[in-house]
């Protein structure tokens, strides 16, 4: 596997890793999704310019994305096959093994951690301001009742 092939792949696993789709990274490149799909699959050649803009989007950088060490595992969960709908079956023809690193999604998992503190946080303070606004709208209800009286 050359080095492209692996900065190829290598930027699909942090594609996916981010919850990217396709779409989303040929809107951020400003390109079609035609011509991004033809730079991930190798049809079209990517240089290092658009690597590196790819680093940009991806939040890494071009070393991380041309590294071939480490690996990653890719599965889709479909709807059992017997029509029903229930059950799940794996695809195995649409598995890639490349393996997901531990620390990888250890860093995912504190990663979403912080987000949802950040939530709760910001849950709590704008149901603060929410009990406030209240407040200010039964004052000034009750000053306009006073007046009609």
């Amino acid at each position: 596997m050359d080095i492209m092939d692996t900065a190829r792949l290598n930027i699909k696993r942090h594609r996916e890793i981010k919850g990217l789709r396709q779409q989303d990274m040929a809107d951020k490149l400003s390109m079609s999704l035609r011509s991004y799909q033809s730079l991930e699959s190798g049809e079209t050649k990517l240089d290092i310019e658009r690597l590196e803009r790819i680093a940009e989007v991806l939040e890494t950088n071009m070393e991380e994305l041309l590294r071939q060490d480490g690996y990653y595992i890719h599965q889709e969960v479909k709807e059992g096959g017997n029509g029903s709908g229930f059950g799940l079956s794996f695809r195995n023809e649409n598995t890639y093994n490349y393996g997901v690193e531990k620390e990888i999604v250890d860093k995912l998992l504190e990663a979403k951690d912080g987000e949802m503190n950040v939530l709760k946080d910001e849950n709590k303070m704008l149901k603060e301001e929410v009990k406030y606004l209240q407040e200010k709208v039964d004052q000034l209800m009750g000053m306009v009742g006073k007046k009609d009286a």
